[in-house]
């Protein structure tokens, strides 16, 4: 409809310089006042039809442009939540958030406004050339030789703003990351007084970029300056060559006239053209990355015929896993590992910091496949399986848990959304949160917001427990998950979570090892191994690493007592 409303309104633009010869060359030279009057209604109702083309037209491409940037704002949206995690660890979140924001901004701008111009404009010298040879091919000549002039300026200006626009929005990008990374960190910002280095970081991108802008801006100036002098330039030689040909009667003067405003559209159309070449030129450096990032495949996808989970059990076995994260293939964090966790069997995994307790929840999860080796779940390895059963089948409780802004109730029924108040109450009470919840003046609808900040260390994680009891996992991992609660919220805690484990598979992740001392078995890894395996009294009596680690945990929290005794 919009490329109708725009072929349709361009054919009758052409047409109104026919309209100036005829009123000049048949009313006003021959003395017809009807043909005037007939010259009069005919531009009346020829403006009025264009003006309703040109809304249509207007209308129905900055629909089509802002319906293009939504779908590619969504399609890109949807592509980054696809990505594991091991890809936001090596992109920053702000420079991410730039390419939805300030890149498609500019793509935005492109499909919107200027994709109709460039329509309109590429119409108007097409028709328009093709008049001025039928009507005078001499004279055209004229009109001719300042293309390829043009060509050659255009070709220019696209190599420099091709070359400058992706850089510009590289900076911008990054400026856009070190803000979010001070603004999430202004506490520590201000604590180090780094308030001027911080401003000074982000002064020199925006810097970087600006000089970067007006390089493009003196070419993309120099190229408009010159398609305007010859735009004038040809119109002036046309005029001078025109004006001998009338006085020599080899053209009427409404020919001449009608010439002269075809020339005025299409130099005018050229310089529009020139205008929207430089900005189409910044829009590709912007979208190239825009598409990079749409072109990006998910290390972790669904094979092509996934099975699915129909009754999970959630017996979790690890065969000899070997892993390496990919950005640091040179370290292996896991090697040759193996263990079983049976259906309803509590495993707690303890060891030094760096031995790979986390990494092992990770894979369990399948937010990374193995270097070597295999990870199943009820026997099928997690790489034959849907991503969705994987994930609907475990639930995690992290040491530091994200919750999103909105209520406390939207929180706590992430996983299930569709649970019902009652089902929230419920679970909130169990993870011994209730009774805080509802002395909130506005109780379960009360704002936590961004990330939580509003609520307490304890607080957060109370409600990342009942957020994991909702979503009703069969295999559960806890990651350190109570060790923001003090000794009262622990012990209530602690005995609701293990009325959630019963039935369930659990995986416990724990440096107190005070947590864990009624595990069903304790795995210490060392060295991406393991290297004990038993119940805490087991191995306390082996006098190995578990108890070296219970041994200086003890003196650690003596320490600590000693500290806390008044002084005599």
């Amino acid at each position: 409809m919009a490329t109708g409303a725009l072929l349709v309104g361009g054919a009758l633009n052409l047409a109104l310089p026919q309209g100036v010869r005829y009123a000049i060359d048949d009313a006003l030279v021959g003395g017809n006042e009807e043909a005037l009057n007939h010259v009069l209604f005919a531009s009346i109702g020829l403006i009025a039809v264009l003006a309703v083309l040109v809304f249509v037209r207007h209308y129905l491409m900055s629909w089509l442009g802002n319906r293009v940037v939504a779908e590619v704002r969504e399609r890109t949206f949807k592509h980054l939540l696809r990505q594991p995690p091991g890809f936001f660890h090596e992109h920053q979140s702000g420079e991410l958030v730039s390419r939805l924001t300030s890149d498609i901004g500019m793509l935005q701008f492109a499909v919107g406004s200027e994709l109709s111009i460039a329509l309109r404009s590429m119409l108007t010298v097409i028709g328009g050339i093709g008049i001025l040879v039928w009507m005078n091919p001499f004279l055209s000549m004229i009109m001719l030789l300042m293309i390829p002039a043009l060509a050659v300026g255009a070709v220019q200006v696209r190599k420099v703003i091709q070359r400058r626009a992706r850089t510009i929005q590289d900076l911008i990008a990054e400026a856009n990351a070190g803000l979010k990374e001070a603004v999430v960190g202004i506490e520590t910002v201000q604590i180090f007084q780094a308030e001027p280095r911080e401003s000074m970081r982000y002064r020199d991108r925006i810097m970087s970029a600006f000089r970067s802008v007006l390089r493009i801006a003196l070419a993309r100036g120099l190229f408009m300056a010159g398609t305007q002098t010859l735009g004038y330039l040809a119109l002036g030689l046309i005029l001078f060559v025109g004006a001998k040909e009338v006085m020599a009667a080899e053209m009427t003067g409404g020919q001449l006239s009608a010439f002269l405003l075809y020339t005025v559209m299409v130099t005018g159309s050229l310089m529009g053209l020139a205008g929207v070449w430089t900005n189409l030129q910044r829009a590709v450096g912007a979208t190239g990355r825009i598409f990079d990032l749409l072109d990006t495949t998910p290390s972790i996808m669904d094979p092509e015929n996934p099975k699915q989970l129909e009754k999970i059990r959630g017996e979790l076995r690890f065969n000899n896993v070997s892993f390496a994260y990919p950005n640091r293939e040179d370290v292996t964090v896991l090697s040759d590992l193996t263990f079983t966790l049976l259906p309803g069997e509590t495993v707690a995994l303890v060891g030094s910091s760096g031995a790979g307790k986390s990494t092992i929840a990770a894979l369990a999860q399948r937010f990374y496949d193995p270097t070597s080796g295999e990870v199943s779940l009820d026997g099928i390895p997690l790489r034959e399986l849907s991503l969705h059963s994987i994930r609907e089948a475990t639930a995690t409780v992290h040491q530091d848990p994200v919750l999103f802004s909105g209520t406390i109730g939207e929180n706590i029924a992430y996983g299930a959304p569709e649970s019902s108040p009652e089902d929230i109450r419920q679970n909130a009470k169990m993870a011994h949160i209730a009774d805080f919840i509802e002395g909130l003046p506005k109780g379960y609808e009360s704002q936590v917001g961004e990330r939580g900040v509003k609520l307490s260390g304890g607080q957060r994680q109370r409600i990342a427990i009942a957020r994991a009891m909702l979503a009703n996992p069969r295999v559960l991992i806890l990651d350190e998950a109570t060790s923001h609660l003090d000794a009262s919220n622990e012990e209530r805690v602690q005995g609701a979570m293990e009325e959630l484990m019963k039935g369930r598979t659990t995986l416990v992740i724990a440096h107190r090892l005070s947590t864990i001392r009624n595990a069903d078995r304790i795995l210490v890894i060392h060295e991406g191994r393991v290297a004990e395996s038993g119940t805490h009294d087991d191995l306390m009596e082996k006098s190995g690493i578990y108890s070296t680690l219970v041994a200086a945990q003890t003196r650690q929290a003596d320490r600590m007592l000693q500290v806390d005794e008044p002084t005599p």
